[in-house]
């Protein structure tokens, strides 16, 4: 059997009361109200890119990191969780009461057994992380999703969190650390790294590049376009991190905006741009619609075409207005909006 260790993040869904409601229940009920649950849960997990390891019960545990590993992992796995918790308010439990959960993530080294096939109950993974998973779940609020620290870390600067008091989980020596996941949030636009660690070597020319395109840019008012390409691990993200510090030093203030390409998902063609039009206006994937919509009115130019561009702008921050634009008018729409924020002062879109 062909084995290989890998660091996972585990997903691991439990619903709260099962047992007591369950109880006495008629057995094609349950089968239902578990299977609405699973498939849910399993269309999310799949969604970003996890595979479903397991039901046990009225559990799923989710694998992130196998048979394909992501540099996001962590973070596919909590935005997976938070939409399982979103979607379930949708879901009804045995007796027509509001179906409730928990969530419980760790990030951690796990034996992969790359022959085995998940969901079919061959033994597939081991390790630690993974029970610790389901240890954390049993802590997390209810409708809410609860991670360890490797998994905070490793998201912390895509995710909003609150701390929890230090848990006594079942197995561990000392209290571990547990963190609630509030919600995913953007400020200069999503996945912006700030002070990197170690020092910059090797890429010098590179950097001076960049910095020359930006200084080019400035003194000329006009366009410049850069593409890094490179093999994962090369150093883009550390590139561009440092264009950032050069830009916090640069003696004109510079709009920096950021947005990345999700590689999982639905409706994603638009999204790095999307999540730049957000940044911009202030909004978070956390605001609801009503808020979205007045951050974006207040972003939008005043005049006579403040309401053509509000309604061609909607669709990018996720809002179905049902505009009538075609796609050359949206095109359109959205290409003067960039040029009014560059207008404003110099500005950097990082795709």
């Amino acid at each position: 059997m062909t084995e290989e260790r890998k660091v996972v993040t585990a997903l691991f869904c439990d619903l709260v009361g099962f047992t007591a409601t369950s109880d006495g229940a008629d057995p094609e009920d349950v089968d239902r109200m578990l299977t609405s649950y699973f498939d849910m849960a399993r269309a999310q997990i799949e969604l970003h890119g996890g595979l479903v390891e397991k039901f046990i019960g009225d559990a799923v545990v989710g694998i992130f990191g196998v048979p394909v590993a992501h540099g996001d992992d962590p973070e596919r796995a909590v935005r997976a969780a938070l939409r399982i918790a979103e979607d379930a308010t949708t879901l009804r439990a045995l007796g027509g009461s509001p179906l409730r959960l928990r969530v419980g993530i760790n990030t951690g080294p796990a034996l992969v057994r790359l022959d085995a096939t998940p969901g079919t109950g061959e033994h597939f993974i081991t390790g630690d992380s993974v029970n610790t998973a389901s240890r954390i779940q049993s802590v997390a609020p209810e409708m809410g999703v609860a991670v360890g620290v490797e998994t905070w870390e490793a998201t912390r600067h895509q995710i909003a969190y609150e701390e929890l008091p230090p848990a006594a989980l079942r197995g561990k020596a000392a209290p571990v650390r547990i963190f609630h996941a509030v919600a995913p949030r953007a400020s200069l636009g999503i996945d912006v790294r700030r002070g990197p660690t170690g020092p910059f070597v090797g890429r010098t020319a590179e950097l001076r590049i960049l910095t020359d395109c930006l200084d080019d840019a400035i003194s000329t008012r006009s366009p410049r376009f850069a593409t890094i390409v490179g093999e994962p691990g090369l150093g883009k993200s550390r590139l561009v991190a440092e264009l950032l510090k050069h830009v916090d030093t640069h003696l004109e203030v510079v709009t920096w905006r950021q947005g990345r390409c999700l590689p999982y998902g639905s409706g994603i063609s638009f999204w790095a741009l999307g999540e730049i039009v957000k940044a911009q206006a202030g909004i978070l994937d956390s605001d609801e619609a009503s808020v979205a919509i007045a951050k974006l009115d207040d972003a939008m130019p005043e005049g006579e075409e403040r309401a053509w561009f509000h309604e061609r702008l909607l669709p990018l921050v996720g809002i179905d207005a049902g505009s009538r634009a075609d796609r050359d008018e949206q095109f359109t729409a959205w290409r003067r909006f960039l040029e009014l924020v560059a207008g404003q002062r110099p500005t950097v879109l990082v795709f």
